[in-house]
C-alpha cells in the first residue's frame, strides 16, 4: 500500500487537474470554443467539452478510491465532498 503522503500527493494532484478542467469548461462557457482541425483530426467542441467532463468524473473516482485508501491506512477518517455541477 502507498504511503499516506504519495496518497495526499496524488489526491492533491487530481484535485488540480479537476480544477483546471472545471475552469476551462466556465471559460468555454463564457466565450464557447468553435470546433477544431488538428493533425487532420477534426474535433468539435461538444466532443471537447465532452472529454473534459470524463476527465473530471475520472479524477473524481479516483479521488474516491485514494480517500478509501487513506482512510484504510488511519486510524482517523476523512470525508470531503466535491461537487462541480
Amino acid at each position: 500500500m502507498a504511503a499516506l503522503t504519495d496518497l495526499q500527493a496524488a489526491y492533491d494532484a487530481n484535485a488540480a487537474a479537476i480544477a483546471g478542467y472545471a475552469a476551462a469548461l466556465a471559460a468555454d462557457a463564457l466565450s464557447p470554443l468553435e470546433s477544431y482541425s488538428l493533425d487532420g483530426e477534426n474535433v468539435t467542441a461538444n466532443e471537447w467539452r465532452a472529454g473534459l467532463a470524463a476527465m473530471i468524473r475520472d479524477l473524481t473516482e479516483a479521488n474516491k478510491d485514494i480517500m478509501a485508501a487513506i482512510n484504510a491506512q488511519s486510524p482517523w477518517q476523512i470525508s470531503t465532498r466535491q461537487v462541480l455541477w
